[in-house]
């Protein structure tokens, strides 16, 4: 990785400390306290949902202003991440709320200290532009394309719920999402649901963006109504040992990656080439998913509401075996104090 000039990594960092304090109120960039760790190693997927923060924290060296050094450990699935951290040598992972529901369910003590990002919005729902569906009764009786046990599934089935359309009626053919495309823009498929880029790719050639897990066009095409039809979230995970053993290193961690934020919510165009340099993965489409995801890291009624209805949702598919409330995954000591304004449950 090319590392900035300690000069303009300097002038970088002061800006973005000072966007940071204005976007997140109540935020303290201050360091709390000599850390008890100088050296972490950050499980997280190579990916920009789940390591977009991540990268650009270690590109721009905002760990190493903390007097941090981070070494990321990407992987290629989510899923393997609990597999990971119930190895004994994970400390602090960036994964999804269910995984840390799965490890919880396997008495392993990891908490999620702090959200990352909020990728509801890049799970969506395209219908086709010959699909005769003009209103959401239409839906009834549909081709739906969608990969086997995407979680864009609850948004639909709760889309129906809110619009009062029989879920059940729906048809769903298991597909990839490149599949889904093609079959959409050929009839073949009635409506596609899975995720970014191929949403807007879709959207793009052949079809309509319908709804995704937080925003819906169903009553305005041009204009979205905020909803939480589906709640997917990634975030800062840590065992509990190391939270009580590290707790400075930790909120070290949460500060760089809260000036990461900044840069992706303020201007997501200058985040695109250090992330995609960072985790290797190409620029293209990358701008869009930024815009579309959100990088707060707010702790709110969205997660409070959503996260059981995900969970309830996973333990009917199968997917977990038991409930696992929100109480036992969520940890806002931290958070409290690194940016309390973001505390809002």
């Amino acid at each position: 990785m090319n590392n900035h000039h300690l000069n303009r990594r300097a002038v970088l960092g002061g800006f973005a400390a000072a966007g940071a304090a204005t976007a997140f109120p109540g935020l303290s960039l201050a360091q709390t306290g000599p850390l008890e760790v100088g050296s972490v190693e950050v499980i997280s997927v190579r990916d920009p949902q789940h390591s977009g923060q991540l990268a650009l924290a270690l590109e721009n060296g905002f760990f190493a202003d903390e007097g941090l050094e981070v070494t990321p450990n990407y992987t290629v699935n989510g899923p393997d991440l609990p597999s990971l951290a119930a190895s004994g040598r994970v400390k602090v992972l960036f994964s999804a709320m269910e995984q840390v529901a799965s490890l919880r369910l396997r008495g392993l003590d990891f908490r999620w200290i702090m959200k990352l990002s909020d990728i509801s919005n890049t799970q969506g729902v395209v219908i086709g532009n010959n699909s005769g569906i003009e209103t959401p009764v239409d839906l009834a009786g549909k081709r739906v394309g969608m990969y086997a046990g995407a979680s864009v599934e609850l948004a639909i089935e709760n889309m129906c719920k809110d619009h009062g359309v029989d879920f059940s009626s729906l048809r769903f053919i298991n597909m990839e999402p490149p599949e889904q495309a093609i079959a959409l823009m050929q009839g073949d498929i009635d409506v596609m649901a899975c995720w970014e880029p191929y949403v807007a790719n879709a959207a793009r050639s052949g079809g309509r963006l319908y709804f995704t897990g937080s925003q819906s066009y169903v009553e305005d095409a041009q204009t979205p109504k905020d909803v939480n039809w589906l709640y997917l979230a990634t975030g800062l995970t840590t065992s509990g040992d190391f939270l009580e053993e590290a707790p400075n290193t930790l909120k070290a961690m949460m500060r760089a990656m809260i000036r990461a934020n900044e840069i992706i919510i303020n201007d997501p165009a200058a985040a695109v080439d250090p992330i995609a340099r960072g985790l290797g993965i190409p620029t293209d489409g990358l701008e869009g998913i930024l815009k579309a995801n959100d990088y707060r890291p707010d702790l709110d009624q969205r997660l409070a509401t959503g996260y059981p209805d995900y969970i309830k949702w996973a333990v009917e598919r199968g997917f977990l075996d038991e409930f696992v409330p929100l109480d036992d995954i969520v940890d806002t000591s931290l958070l409290s104090e690194v940016a309390p304004g973001s505390v809002k449950i």
